[in-house]
């Protein structure tokens, strides 16, 4: 009986340490502000896209984030006068679809 005692209290502090050192992790992550893709594909489902530039290039920013989460490989300097004019200024989509096939017009 005191064998298992033991497993059980060990199965609890294991799991009690696991529980603190995620839900620190998980804090550290979310605390990050350059949290960043490396492809349009990862982009996340989210209650609006700000289509802006950063360093140079046509870039996707959360709606509530002052950083971009995706830099594209698109330079600015090759957009139409009109759409450079727009994405300077930053352009709003709501959902994640939008966000695509803006992004699509603009890579083609």
């Amino acid at each position: 009986m005191k064998y298992r005692t033991l497993k059980l209290v060990s199965l609890g502090v294991i799991f009690a340490v696991a529980l603190v050192l995620g839900g620190t992790a998980l804090g550290q992550i979310s605390a990050t502000t350059e949290y960043r893709v490396e492809f349009l594909a990862d982009i996340a489902d989210h209650p609006g896209y700000w289509v802006r530039s950063s360093e140079g290039f046509l870039s996707v920013y959360y709606k509530d984030w002052g950083h971009p989460i995706f830099i594209s490989h698109i330079p600015i300097a090759t957009l139409r006068s009109q759409d450079r004019t727009e994405v300077e200024r930053g352009i709003f989509v709501a959902t994640r679809q939008e966000l695509m096939e803006l992004l699509e017009d603009f890579g083609s």
